[in-house]
């Protein structure tokens, strides 16, 4: 585990000594939750990143189910080619 050392102004010193009053949280606790509360807010979602790379509906694979069953579109396709592949034997 790495050890970070920052240095916090009086008003966010204040604060940070509020949360720990508030939660009973050390100061490491409270930070690492902080921390995980601005990465989980600022991570975009992954339809948001599809939709920002304009990725979705840019596949047009002709099966209009194949989001929701496509294990069974990939078992189908698998049992074909190993027909295929029995065939050529």
């Amino acid at each position: 585990m790495r050890t970070v050392s920052i240095r916090l102004d009086e008003a966010t010193d204040a604060r940070l000594r509020q949360i720990r009053a508030r939660t009973g949280q050390s100061q490491t606790e409270a930070i690492k939750a902080a921390i995980a509360a601005f990465a989980e807010r600022e991570e975009p979602a992954p339809a948001q990143s599809a939709a920002a790379l304009d990725l979705i509906g840019c596949f047009d694979s002709g099966v209009g189910d194949l989001g929701r069953n496509h294990a069974r579109h990939l078992r189908a396709r698998l049992a074909a080619k190993h027909r295929r592949v029995q065939a050529t034997d």
